[in-house]
């Protein structure tokens, strides 16, 4: 048990660190894009404020906020070919695989919002462009089923950490095994993050952090159907990571207390 506990520690601290560096390339990118437009961006831990709109054109304001969705969707794929690559299953692997899944589990969910919210990034877009209303559900449509198919898809590549057989040679084993790496570290981060976003600038920014981990109850209800799981061969994942918990603690320092009160490019 004390080990499981540790694998729930070490997913969620991983889960964190790559939710927060996601958030921080996102509007990174935003800003970046912002600056070279000279909208006078400011930057802040999980928004951008352009202080010079109003000479901007309409494509240059889509390319602002496609920036960050395509710079997350970039990240998922990049990251995604790079955990492939790495053979070696440890807390790297386990930090790429959810920092590729949440890449592209934040793309793919500004999809799906693009209709309902119009302050994020699709949906300003889908405005600024006029996109009728049918062709936005569609593309939402379609966003939730490649989401959801990766969902899925998930399921052994979580499971392959297990390194002890009794934690995989059920369907019940699985799923408890799958909790402990994905629903608590989910639940768990989803809090934390959420703390660390506030201030509230944006309702979609808030809820963000704990609606888009609703995916990952997918690949745990999904477990018990997965047969034949691989062992790994690496305790690692077993033990807790102090070097991942002061990586945190800087970022959390860096995002709450530099980030935060923003930064203005120029």
């Amino acid at each position: 048990m004390k080990q499981k506990l540790n694998i729930t520690i070490n997913s969620a601290v991983l889960y964190i660190l790559a939710f927060l560096l996601t958030t921080i390339l996102h509007e990174l990118t935003h800003a970046v894009f912002g600056l070279l437009n000279h909208s006078d961006p400011v930057l802040y831990h999980n928004a951008v404020n352009h202080l010079s709109t109003d000479s901007l054109s309409i494509n240059q304001k889509v390319l602002i906020a496609m920036a960050g969705p395509v710079a997350s969707l970039v990240q998922g794929i990049a990251i995604g070919i790079v955990y492939l690559k790495f053979r070696k299953q440890g807390l790297m692997r386990l930090f790429l695989l959810w920092f590729s899944v949440l890449g592209l589990s934040n793309f793919l969910g500004y999809l799906m919002t693009g209709p309902i919210f119009k302050n994020g990034d699709i949906g300003k877009v889908f405005l600024l462009l006029n996109i009728p209303l049918f062709l936005q559900i569609l593309v939402a449509i379609i966003g939730a089923a490649i989401l959801t198919f990766i969902a899925y898809k998930l399921t052994r590549p979580f499971l392959n950490f297990s390194y002890e057989e009794q934690w995989v040679n059920s369907q019940q084993a699985r799923k408890n095994f799958s909790f402990h790496i994905i629903i608590l570290p989910w639940l768990i981060g989803s809090f934390i993050v959420s703390l660390l976003y506030l201030p509230v600038v944006a309702i979609v920014s808030i809820i963000y952090p704990v609606t888009s981990g609703m995916i990952f109850i997918f690949p745990w209800k999904n477990a018990q159907r997965i047969e034949n799981v691989a062992l790994s061969k690496n305790k690692q994942i077993g033990k807790i990571s102090i070097l991942s918990i002061v990586i945190l603690a800087l970022l959390i320092i860096v995002f709450r207390f530099v980030l935060a009160p923003g930064i203005q490019l120029f």
